[in-house]
């Protein structure tokens, strides 16, 4: 397997200050950790069981590939990649260039965080996928204190939420299932009670992490990518993919510019009364 977990997703925003708020306010959130560099400025916040959240902010350079990024969607914020924890970058590359699929932005040089990419037009996920090999979480990785920054916004206490579901629609579930499946290690789960003619969809899991559904999209009903983060409250327990109309409450959810995403609480199930 190459994929252990589906550790993070990745979002582009012009600032961390708004969504950072947003986020602390919305889901409990807790700013894990961020620091500085000339293309562009990561920090993560956390939600339960250390589930993470990151906010890419363009850096000093005039050549920030996020300011590049966030200039071709308009100034606003939008989902950027998901990360994917690997055990070996090694085997995980040389899995992706056996199925056709040639990773990009390789760098391999820091012993504590090793990654590459896979590009959305060679997965078909709608989405930039990296994989990393690390040990350390982001807060641990500036060097001395030199790069890291502060967080920009208040917290008070609160329970942060859990994100036990990623949505996003694809234009070919097959094509994506054979990257999620076969490169990325994912065990695939169908996901029952679809009503009739609704495109077919999946859930796709590793052994940490959150889940990600992922959903065909109809001839001409839209652009692929991600769409939806599933929440819970820290300490409700979700019923997972058997949840009675899960993909229209995933689509339900109120739509956050200060990520380019919808947030979609997952509601359990209300048992049936006797008969």
């Amino acid at each position: 397997m190459s994929a252990h977990e589906l550790d993070h997703v990745a979002f582009a925003v012009p600032g961390w200050r708004m969504a950072g708020e947003m986020l602390h306010r919305e889901l409990g959130a807790r700013f894990a950790g961020g620091f500085s560099l000339p293309a562009f400025n990561p920090c993560q916040v956390a939600l339960a069981e250390d589930m993470r959240l990151e906010l890419l902010e363009p850096g000093s350079s005039s050549t920030s590939f996020i300011a590049r990024f966030l200039a071709e969607n308009a100034g606003n914020a939008a989902p950027h990649h998901i990360t994917f924890k690997v055990r070996d970058i090694s085997a995980a590359i040389a899995g992706a260039q056996g199925a056709g699929i040639e990773p990009i932005l390789v760098n391999t040089d820091h012993p504590l965080w090793q990654e590459a990419f896979l590009h959305p037009r060679d997965t078909g996920l709608g989405f930039l996928t990296q994989m990393v090999q690390t040990s350390e979480a982001l807060e641990n990785l500036a060097d001395a204190n030199e790069l890291t920054a502060d967080r920009p916004w208040a917290e008070g206490h609160c329970t942060p939420a859990r994100l036990p579901v990623v949505f996003g629609q694809v234009a070919d579930l097959q094509r994506a299932e054979h990257v999620l499946v076969n490169v990325l290690g994912a065990d695939r789960h169908g996901l029952p009670g679809l009503p009739a003619g609704e495109p077919a969809a999946a859930v796709f899991r590793w052994s940490d992490g959150a889940d990600l559904i992922l959903q065909e999209l109809a001839a001409g009903a839209g652009n692929p990518g991600l769409k939806a983060l599933g929440i819970t409250a820290g300490d409700e327990p979700w019923a997972g993919p058997d949840s009675p109309g899960l993909l229209e409450t995933l689509g339900a959810g109120s739509f956050y510019p200060e990520l380019g995403i919808r947030i979609s609480p997952l509601r359990l199930p209300v048992p049936a009364g006797p008969g």
